[in-house]
């Protein structure tokens, strides 16, 4: 369950789908390179994503409700859960998963029927 490291995404399934889902526009096969830096220190995890032109923290401990906020800046209130080894986090309008396998970041997100999975390969 190590998930401090920096991880730069490797392959995807569906992504542009499920950005569409959302209502974020992404023009086809233009999928970007996507830098996740997660720090795990006790139950205190900070997490920062990098996609495209967008950069956004979120910081949460496990099992305490927290202040995150999504791709398009909207803040909202959760509880982040880790069950498995999976981090499990409920977004207004999607619920995201992530788990390491060996050096690798396994992201699922889910919206609407439509699920993106993204595997990022650790760099750090």
């Amino acid at each position: 369950m190590a998930f401090t490291g920096s991880y730069v995404m490797e392959s995807y399934e569906n992504y542009e789908e499920f950005m569409e889902a959302l209502g974020l526009q992404m023009p086809k096969g233009k999928v970007t390179e996507e830098v996740v830096t997660e720090i795990h220190q006790n139950d205190e995890f900070v997490m920062t994503k990098h996609l495209k032109d967008k950069t956004w923290c979120n910081k949460f401990h496990i099992g305490k409700e927290a202040e995150l906020q999504t791709v398009a800046g909207e803040k909202f209130k959760t509880t982040v859960t880790l069950e498995g080894g999976k981090l499990k986090i409920q977004f207004p309008n999607y619920l995201y998963t992530a788990e390491v396998v060996a050096d690798k970041l396994v992201e699922v997100q889910t919206v609407a029927g439509v699920s993106a999975k993204l595997i990022s390969k650790k760099t750090k």
